[in-house]
């Protein structure tokens, strides 16, 4: 049996198998729970990536491929780091339970 991942999200059942090249996945159900604004972000970082992915390909140039390279690496941080601080967070916060520890703690006792 192959090794799988499963969704960041603890309440999702789902898996996927094992590439090697991640750890974390979410999934398109849990993606689409995200706000908008959120997944647009994301998008737009994936975008940019293959973006520079292409034009690294297609030039010959040693030097402008060495700088699309520093540009696309930054772009990869831009979006680990977004992950990490707006993808996963909302997964991963527990959630406040409705009751009087809830009340006490929201007042400041």
């Amino acid at each position: 049996m192959s090794e799988r991942i499963p969704c960041i999200n603890p309440r999702c059942r789902r898996t996927f198998a094992d590439d090697g090249k991640s750890s974390e996945i979410i999934c398109g159900k849990c993606f689409r729970t995200l706000p908008e604004a959120t997944r647009k972000q994301h998008r737009r970082y994936w975008r940019k990536i293959h973006k520079w992915e292409r034009r690294i390909t297609r030039t010959g140039d040693e030097l402008n491929i060495f700088r699309m390279r520093a540009v696309r690496d930054t772009l990869s941080m831009r979006l680990n780091m977004h992950w990490d601080t707006c993808i996963k967070p909302f997964f991963l916060a527990p959630e406040k339970p409705a009751g009087l520890d809830a009340f006490f703690e929201e007042v400041g006792f």
